[in-house]
């Protein structure tokens, strides 16, 4: 049975001295990278092995965070395995087949799948987390600033700057404490936001050319095709993020992106975000997915582009219907 873990109980489980391979999802962002590289300097700092493993590569700015790790599993067995910020076996991806092997998962999401036993507090970002285990162990004076500057990635990343309806004021009191630690908080977030490759303004160009509009505008999607990457010379790190370019345009109250994958064309990877109050995770969930309410993602299988987006639409508009019909009795 998986059980629940109290942050003590949790932290008891982090001092044992084990070997330990920490997992992040699929199309990795700051918050699980952050997550798992401050996760990291906790576990070195108590004097074990650990390393940071994901299906995807990371964006080449946030080196930062992973040092230029390359994130690859290489097959080497570990005593523990501990995924961060992973709502299901799905979210990792090509390393799905390590779900039975994850003995502790520490996540935010109201929509976690408690595949293992489990830390859960629905805060804003999984970062939060991690720093309320540090503070657990008393050991936060002793880390390194790499470690404050992995959390600060990771909260001012999921909540949009401290933009988001997430942000409660838990969130701004433990970032303001991470900020104190003496980090550069402007550049983290210049990286974060605003700093972007050729590529990724090359990506960012073909969205707005190539995105589709449905429901009279409220729905935008971009699909991007591995043709389209390979024409473009354009890697999935450089369209992590891509659903946001979509999502900045007035009037649109869903914003979706479907990545096609480059190992296998019959599955694309799906990433969805609500401008209105609108549970994207309930498509998503449908799906095979989850998330957050606003923020939420799944993998489709489809044998084409076309079909992948049809039947994401058709989700998607049933959601927005719905939430229209809803405000119009409201």
């Amino acid at each position: 049975m998986n059980n629940a873990l109290t942050l003590n109980e949790l932290a008891n489980e982090i001092k044992k001295q084990k070997s330990t391979l920490i997992l992040c999802h699929k199309n990795p962002d700051p918050d699980t990278l952050g997550s798992a590289f401050a996760l990291k300097h906790i576990l070195l700092h108590l004097g074990m092995n650990a390393e940071v493993a994901c299906c995807d590569l990371a964006q080449r700015k946030f080196d930062f965070i992973t040092g230029g790790a390359k994130l690859e599993y290489t097959g080497k067995k570990y005593e523990r395995y501990i995924a961060v910020d992973v709502a299901s076996p799905a979210q990792l991806g090509e390393l799905e087949f390590l779900a039975p092997s994850v003995d502790i998962t520490i996540d935010h999401h109201a929509m976690n799948t408690r595949f293992s036993s489990y830390y859960e507090s629905f805060r804003a970002s999984c970062a939060e987390n991690i720093y309320l285990l540090a503070e657990e162990l008393g050991i936060l004076d002793t880390l390194p600033i790499n470690f404050y500057e992995c959390l600060y990635a990771g909260m001012s990343a999921d909540t949009g700057g401290f933009r988001f309806s997430n942000v409660t004021p838990d969130t701004m009191s433990l970032a303001s404490l991470v900020i104190a630690r003496g980090i550069d908080h402007a550049e983290i977030n210049r990286i974060i936001f605003d700093a972007k490759s050729l590529e990724e303004i090359r990506a960012q160009k073909l969205t707005y050319e190539k995105m589709e509009m449905y429901e009279d505008g409220a729905i935008s999607i971009i699909v991007f095709t591995n043709e389209m990457k390979n024409v473009n010379n354009i890697t999935d790190a450089d369209i992590g993020d891509i659903v946001n370019s979509v999502r900045g345009i007035e009037g649109v109250l869903i914003a979706l992106a479907l990545k096609q994958s480059s190992k296998d064309e019959a599955k694309f990877s799906l990433s969805s975000r609500a401008n209105a109050d609108i549970d994207v995770s309930k498509a998503c969930a449908i799906l095979g997915g989850g998330g957050h309410k606003r923020a939420a993602g799944a993998t489709i299988t489809a044998s084409s582009p076309n079909e992948a987006r049809d039947i994401v639409i058709e989700q998607f508009t049933k959601l927005l219907r719905e939430y229209k019909a809803g405000n119009k009795n409201g």
